[in-house]
């Protein structure tokens, strides 16, 4: 299968390095004690794993706030420059990170079938790579089997962006421009479209990274990827269907409530009390 992100990884941290909010959100919500009747160290979570980890943004924040992070990447593009993240960290910090190759519904030979972890995380729409009902329902198989008692599911699915791009299908957005190096004269320009797939219920998003330098060729670098158009329900059913039990969802990075205006869902889920994980 085609790596969409091999042309235009050198270029994605540009522009999502700068994101913190989803940050602050997630590690508020997985710092909550887990349930339990534990006061100490043990009824806190201490081990996340991220599904589709990309570059390693938030596993470096995860693992600078104390959380043991392994990393599900399918990726080679994507590892690699996580990888070069890891060597600019601290070594307290990036030992705390274990990046591996491995698929939403198949974490790979590196996570053993018995390993579970305290919080499993979706972040920044990644959920909506799972373009389909029989994708989700065994990306989400894969977490129940690889979640801890008293675990928390945390996906982050963003609803207004999917919107905005079909409202102006086949329009050029520009998500920003930036100098690259810094001083150096030359320009990388970050620009997407949309447009309803072929399948139901799926958008093609087109990205183009031109760079430029004043008075020179632009060079323009152009993937695809499908996404998944997905409501709040139709999220929430799709976590019920795989047997866990919705705790919460809201509508944004300030965590205020879920309504049909909202910009994101931000679910979060545990196994009922009574079933056991995996």
């Amino acid at each position: 299968m085609t790596d969409p992100y091999r042309e235009i990884a050198e270029w994605y941290d540009l522009e999502h390095d700068a994101l913190t909010d989803d940050l602050e959100c997630y590690l508020e919500l997985l710092s909550k004690p887990a349930g339990g009747s534990g006061t100490g160290a043990e009824s806190h979570r201490t081990s996340v794993l991220e599904v589709g980890s990309g570059t390693g943004r938030i596993a470096a924040a995860l693992a600078a706030a104390g959380f043991d992070v392994t990393g599900v990447e399918p990726s080679p593009a994507m590892r690699e420059r996580a990888q070069v993240r890891l060597t600019q960290l601290p070594p307290r910090v990036a030992r705390r990170i274990h990046v591996v190759s491995g698929a939403a519904d198949d974490y790979g030979e590196d996570v053993p079938a018995d390993l579970r972890f305290h919080a499993i995380l979706y972040g920044l729409n990644t959920f909506a790579h799972l373009t389909d009902y029989r994708a989700r329902t065994r990306a989400l198989a894969a977490a129940r089997s690889h979640l801890e008692e008293n675990g928390l599911l945390l996906i982050d699915v963003d609803l207004a962006g999917p919107r905005r791009l079909l409202a102006s299908a086949g329009q050029l957005q520009l998500q920003g421009s930036w100098m690259i190096p810094p001083e150096s004269g030359q320009w990388v320009s970050h620009l997407v479209s949309g447009a309803l797939g072929p399948e139901p219920g799926t958008l093609i998003v087109t990205h183009w990274y031109d760079v430029f330098r004043s008075g020179q060729p632009v060079v323009r670098t152009q993937t695809q990827m499908p996404m998944a158009l997905m409501s709040r329900g139709e999220l929430e059913l799709a976590v019920a269907s795989a047997g866990f039990e919705t705790l919460a969802v809201y509508g944004g990075f300030d965590l205020a409530p879920v309504d049909d205006l909202s910009a994101r869902a931000i679910l979060l889920a545990s196994l009922p009390k009574d079933a056991p994980a995996g």
